[in-house]
């Protein structure tokens, strides 16, 4: 095993090194991790005034734990002890700090932990901001140590052929970190520039991330939604800033998806969720996302880092808000980043000069929302449209799909979890058309889905591209955001997901939505088979069990409620699908997780299914947000001169019948 690896390094090594090491220069002296020398005083300066609380903490903890015996309990716990004694060494220069790091760093060298990302940070970070009091053999020791376990870290992943979509974006910074703080100084320069060489070429070559990040989504948004936060957005922004402070050379002026994700991050957020320090943000869950939830630490530093980079005062009122709601807790030892990582001097806005509707079109998602109350008692009114062109990787089957919640409460909900991407629980259920809230369409001898049920669903995302251009082959095209309009009254968008099914069986599936600002969804599908006994479903998932009375159903969750009135068809049936035992029902067979079931999960489906058998129907819904409590506006229908839609609320709103356009049309109705 030890000669295989050593052959698979030397091959990434050959392989992966396309640009020159005199393409950039590494700044002299240290520290050069995050901070050089020239940012010290001012570093200082933040801890002693604007974070003086936080910079207690970490010395607090640090004091606390001066005297805690070796070996320490985990890898994790090594890292975070070598950074936050290492920090307070560069800040105080109290050789007490560096003298206690110094002893972590050497029981952490006989641990086994060698090429592992997280003791190769923390042994590069101790390296770096403790140079000073370490002597010229204590140097040598470590920086060897330090070159090795990055060589090994390096050795770990085939850098040419690995996914620079996904999988390599979170990696890069495992070759920052042992590179730099090594560069230039003799000590092992060979791991040191072959670090920085693969570092330099798979972010910034033209083939791999940044290209291939910029390529799906310039605005900020990713085909992969939520998992930009963990695979763009933590991760790969640490490295890029490792990167520029170090070099100079800057991933944030080339990005237009970094210079973006603040804003994507301030849509996608909305109410409090989960209780106390250190738990959640409501999210979107988009694809293969676990919950409807996103980590609020971890936001918090991503927010704050892009506020810093970009002196964005939006970003930085988003960080501060998750802070004041309660939220994005930083552990003790893990307080340095904060201090590291945020701009104190950066002012705060509230999104107020932002439109309550966006689309994000790299993505091919539309976010809605009545206002911008984060809080947990929130009542703001809160959607999210996708009809998305990519469809691999942790994407789902899930084009033309809707969410809809009020404050904290999920009312059209995502449904299922993230079990793995094997499991039975997410190949027949949870990424599926069946746990989304869009149309099936069931030929019962379509062959599309292999040996896993058929949901009637869309086609099962493909197998991710690999390097910049491979993306846009139309191998991945499902679907597409035809059109988007938004006015102070309302917002209006058209998805056309036809090419998301199998040809066979689907001529058309196009969804049209209408927001009456601030809680109304009025809801249009025009969908067309190529065979009349093909059975189609429209699908609508919740938390608790809905109820139905007629062509109406009420679904109620917390002090929220959504009203479900199908307008057509006509003869139209609305059940219900779910329960225990049924919560993951796919043609009468459950595909549970292995996990136990949360609110994120559901429970319920309502399908809407036409009466009688055609090959082309129109679904017109309206779907009504509220308090629990209210009473839910009336509904009728309205036709006229090639026009069909509703009244609701005051408002008529029209569609054409046909789906060509109308320059003009009458109709009628009563008040």
């Amino acid at each position: 095993m030890k000669a295989l690896t050593a052959i698979a390094l030397t091959v990434v090594i050959t392989c992966g090194v396309a640009m020159p090491a005199a393409g950039y220069e590494v700044v002299s002296g240290h520290p050069r991790l995050f901070v050089t020398s020239a940012d010290v005083a001012a570093l200082r300066a933040k801890c002693a005034g604007p974070m003086a609380e936080d910079y207690a903490v970490s010395k607090n903890w640090a004091d606390d734990h001066m005297s805690d015996s070796l070996p320490l309990s985990s890898v994790d716990a090594y890292h975070h002890y070598l950074c936050t004694y290492s920090f307070l060494y560069l800040v105080t220069q109290d050789v007490t700090y560096a003298g206690r790091a110094k002893v972590i760093a050497q029981s952490a060298m006989g641990q086994g932990y060698h090429g592992q990302g997280f003791y190769t940070a923390g042994l590069a970070i101790f390296f770096d901001w403790c140079y000073p009091y370490l002597t010229s053999a204590e140097r040598q020791t470590f920086g060897w140590e330090l070159g090795e376990s990055g060589l090994a870290c390096a050795a770990a992943t085939n850098w040419v052929e690995t996914n620079n979509y996904h999988s390599k974006v979170s990696r890069l910074k495992g070759l920052a970190y042992p590179g730099l703080p090594l560069y230039g100084e003799g000590i092992h320069d060979a791991a040191a520039t072959t670090l920085c060489d693969l570092y330099r070429e798979h972010t910034f070559g033209p083939d791999y991330v940044l290209a291939c990040i910029n390529e799906l989504a310039g605005d900020g948004s990713y085909y992969e939604g939520d998992y930009t936060l963990s695979v763009i957005g933590e991760s790969f922004v640490q490295g890029c800033l490792l990167w520029k402070v170090a070099t100079g050379e800057d991933a944030f002026a080339q990005s237009g998806n970094l210079q973006n994700m603040a804003e994507y991050l301030i849509y996608d957020v909305f109410a409090k969720n989960g209780p106390g320090g250190g738990a959640f943000m409501s999210g979107s869950k988009q694809g293969d996302s676990k919950t409807h939830t996103w980590g609020a630490a971890s936001l918090r530093r991503v927010l704050h880092s892009l506020a810093a980079v970009y002196d964005d005062p939006m970003a930085e009122w988003l960080a501060l808000e998750i802070d004041a709601l309660g939220l994005g807790w930083v552990n003790r030892n893990e307080r340095w980043k904060l201090l590291i990582l945020r701009d104190p001097s950066v002012g705060t806005q509230q999104p107020v000069g932002l439109p309550n509707a966006r689309f994000f079109s790299d993505m091919g998602t539309v976010y809605m929302r009545s206002g911008w109350n984060y809080s947990e008692g929130s009542n703001d009114v809160y959607a999210v449209f996708r009809c998305e062109a990519m469809n691999a990787g942790h994407t789902n089957s899930h084009q033309n799909h809707i969410l809809i919640a009020r404050g904290n409460d999920l009312l059209a909900v995502d449904a299922g979890v993230y079990d793995g991407g094997t499991s039975s629980h997410h190949l027949n259920y949870f990424c599926r058309t069946v746990a989304h809230n869009t149309v099936t369409i069931y030929d019962p001898s379509e062959s599309t889905f292999g040996s896993y049920a058929n949901d009637g669903g869309q086609i099962m995302p493909k197998e991710l591209p690999t390097r910049f251009g491979d993306a846009s082959g139309p191998e991945y095209y499902r679907g597409e955001v035809e059109a988007f309009k938004d006015t102070e009254a309302f917002t209006y968008m058209k998805g056309d997901a036809t090419e998301a099914y199998s040809s066979s069986k689907v001529e058309l599936f196009t969804r049209e939505i209408v927001y009456l600002k601030p809680d109304v969804f009025v809801v249009l599908d025009r969908v067309k088979a190529t065979s009349p006994s093909f059975t189609k479903r429209w699908l609508l998932h919740s938390v608790n069990q809905p109820a139905v009375s007629g062509n109406t159903a009420t679904i109620t969750n917390g002090s929220s409620k959504l009203v479900v009135t199908s307008v057509l068809p006509a003869d139209a049936g609305i059940t219900r699908v779910g329960g225990p035992g049924h919560e993951f029902d796919v043609n009468g067979t459950n595909y549970p997780p292995s996990q136990g079931w949360t609110e994120d999960m559901g429970a319920w489906r309502l399908e809407i299914t036409p009466g009688a058998s055609a090959a082309e129907h129109l679904f017109l819904t309206v779907l009504c947000v509220s308090g629990a409590s209210a009473t839910t506006p009336d509904v009728g229908l309205v036709e006229g001169d090639e026009m069909v839609g509703v009244q609701v609320d005051g408002h008529v709103v029209l569609f054409s019948a046909t789906g060509a356009a109308v320059e003009a049309a009458t109709y009628e109705y009563s008040e």
